[in-house]
């Protein structure tokens, strides 16, 4: 009786635990499909990209702590798409601290436009990634 007992009160708490697991997984996978509702490119690496190169007006770096030697660099961009006229963007991204004289004010870099949304654009480069929050 006492093994019975002793068995219930261990496997109840994991029972929940699990359950718990299991809810807090499909709410994140529920938001993640609202997400790829309202932006279809969401975490699809802008797959309708178009590939060029953006020119570097200015930047600020902000070196982040316990970022594995990445720094947090504000950028404004001068980005000149075929047949399109130049147009100027400020992004954020996460830049290897050993790349940051790659993103020099007057330097090119080469860069991804979302094809629907021009506006948004990602580094095209091993050593830079967009900075995801905010």
């Amino acid at each position: 009786m006492n093994a019975i007992v002793i068995l219930g009160i261990l496997l109840i708490p994991l029972i929940l635990i699990i359950l718990l697991v299991r809810r807090l997984n499909r709410i994140q996978w529920q938001r993640l499909q609202v997400l790829k509702s309202h932006e279809p490119e969401f975490g699809g690496g802008f797959r309708n990209a178009i590939e060029v190169e953006a020119n570097v007006i200015n930047k600020n770096e902000t070196i982040v702590e316990n970022a594995g030697g990445y720094a947090k660099v504000d950028l404004k961009v001068l980005v000149q798409l075929p047949d399109k006229a130049p147009y100027q963007v400020a992004v954020c991204w996460l830049v290897e601290v050993d790349s940051l004289d790659l993103i020099l004010p007057g330097r090119n870099v080469p860069i991804k436009v979302d094809s629907h949304k021009t506006q948004r654009i990602i580094p095209n480069v091993p050593w830079a990634k967009p900075w995801i929050f905010g």
